[in-house]
């Protein structure tokens, strides 16, 4: 019989709750959503007692807007979150050159592991641009 398994996190807004005047907290699938875009967008070295967790996703966005270095994040992409998302099965994971907003687009396709619901496969997307 399988067991539900229950994913929380820290909101990232740090918001308060009303009624129990705590830390509001995200659950399940948007848990894991917002774990996926922070492993992606966390350089090397940025977390303490952890300097190998992160990704050079970062680094790769100032490289030139084209095919190959969306390739590139792809991989990088792929590989950070197979080696620091144990909560998922990752299907896969597109990123495209969006030469009007000066980035990349990134489609993330995943299964959530322990979580019985209807869907089954989920998708997040996100816009990686240039910040300095």
């Amino acid at each position: 019989m399988p067991t539900k398994v229950d994913f929380k996190d820290l909101s990232i807004s740090m918001g308060m709750n009303p009624v129990t005047e705590d830390v509001l907290i995200t659950t399940d699938e948007d848990a894991v959503k917002r774990a996926l875009y922070n492993i992606v967008m966390t350089r090397k070295g940025e977390r303490f007692f952890k300097p190998d967790l992160g990704s050079n996703v970062a680094d790769l966005l100032f490289e030139p807007l084209d095919s190959a270095t969306a390739s590139l994040l792809q991989e990088e992409i792929e590989y950070v979150i197979i080696k620091y998302e144990p909560r998922i099965n990752l299907i896969r994971c597109d990123v495209e050159a969006n030469y009007d907003s000066n980035g990349f687009d990134c489609a993330i396709s995943f299964e959530i592991i322990g979580i019985d619901s209807d869907v089954q496969i989920r998708d997040v997307d996100f816009f990686l641009e240039r910040t300095r």
